[in-house]
C-alpha cells in the first residue's frame, strides 16, 4: 500500500482515525494525505483569482486551515510516515473522493462521525457519501485502532464469486498489516445453508489465498448486521470487513450492512464495493 487519505475536520474522530493510519502506514511504506474541506457550494478551483478575492470569508477560513492542518500533524507526526497536508474548498466528500482518485490512494481512513457529533445518532453523512462514492477500499473508524485491533479481521460474506473481487482488494492492507484473516458466514432463517454447504463454499473463495492466515466459522443468528457484530465482539476481532454493492447510481442513499455494523458496533468496519 502506498498511498492513504484521512479526511480531518480537527473533531475527535478524525484524530481517531489518523492515529490508525499512522499505525498501518508504519507496518509498510504508506504515505498518508490528510484533507481538510472548507465546505462551500461555489466551484472554488474554476473561479478566477479576481472572484475569489470577493469571497474574503473563504480566504481566511482557508489560510486558517492551512496553518490549523500543518500543526495538527506536526502534533501527530509519526517518524518514518511521510503526510501531505492538502487544503481544499468544495462539498467534503466529493473532494475526499477526487483526491482519493486523482493519487491512486490504496485507502482511506476516516472517522465514523464529524463535528458536532450528538450521542445515539447515525453514522456522519460525509462517511455515508465516502462510503458510496469511493472507488478505494474505506476504514471508518469509532475510535484510535491499537495494534491488537490491526493484528485479527474477520470478513462476512456469503462467499460467492461476486464478492471474491472485493475481498481480493483486501489483500494490500491484509498482508502489509499481516494480520489473521477469520472468515465467517452468518446463517439466518431466510438464508440458511446447512453447515456442509457453508463450509464448502468458504473452503472454494480461500482457493489462491494461501498466503495469508484464514479460519472459517459459521454462526448462527436472527438478523444478519447483528450477527456479525457479536460474533466480531465475542471473538474479539480488530475490525470488520465487508464487501458492499456499489450503490453509486442508485437513486436515493439505501443503508446498507456496512453502516448498520459501523452503528451497532464500536469495532472499525472496512468497507470494499464489489466491483
Amino acid at each position: 500500500m502506498k498511498r492513504i487519505i484521512v479526511p480531518i475536520d480537527f473533531s475527535s474522530y478524525s484524530e481517531y482515525a489518523l492515529l490508525s493510519a499512522l499505525k498501518i502506514a508504519s507496518k509498510g511504506n504508506s504515505s498518508i494525505t490528510c484533507v481538510n474541506v472548507i465546505v462551500s457550494s461555489l466551484d472554488w478551483k474554476s473561479l478566477p483569482d479576481k472572484e475569489k478575492r470577493k469571497n474574503e470569508d473563504i480566504l481566511d477560513l482557508e489560510a486558517e486551515a492551512k496553518d490549523k492542518l500543518k500543526a495538527f500533524i506536526l502534533e501527530h507526526k509519526s517518524p518514518g510516515v511521510p503526510i501531505e497536508a492538502v487544503v481544499e474548498v468544495g462539498i467534503p466528500h466529493e473532494i475526499i473522493v477526487d483526491i482519493a482518485d486523482k493519487q491512486a490512494a490504496d485507502l482511506i481512513v476516516i472517522g465514523a462521525y464529524g463535528k458536532g457529533f450528538q450521542e445515539g445518532k447515525f453514522i456522519g453523512s460525509n462517511l455515508q457519501k465516502v462510503l458510496r462514492f469511493a472507488n478505494c477500499p474505506v476504514l471508518a473508524v469509532k475510535k484510535t485502532m491499537s495494534g491488537n485491533d490491526l493484528r485479527k479481521m474477520v470478513f462476512a460474506s456469503h462467499f460467492n464469486e461476486e464478492s471474491k473481487p472485493a475481498f481480493t482488494r483486501m489483500l494490500p492492507l491484509i498482508k502489509q498489516l499481516r494480520c489473521t484473516v477469520h472468515f465467517v458466514y452468518i446463517n439466518i432463517p431466510e438464508k440458511f445453508s446447512n453447515s456442509p454447504d457453508a463450509s464448502l463454499k468458504m473452503q472454494k473463495y480461500a482457493l489462491g489465498l494461501e498466503d495469508i492466515v484464514i479460519h472459517k466459522h459459521i454462526f448462527n443468528h436472527t438478523e444478519a448486521e447483528k450477527g456479525i457484530v457479536e460474533f466480531a465482539d465475542t471473538n474479539k476481532m480488530g475490525f470488520i470487513g465487508i464487501a458492499t454493492n456499489n450503490r453509486k447510481l442508485a437513486s436515493g442513499y439505501l443503508i446498507g450492512v456496512t453502516e448498520t455494523v459501523l452503528y451497532k458496533s464500536e469495532i472499525p468496519v472496512l468497507s470494499v464495493k464489489f466491483n
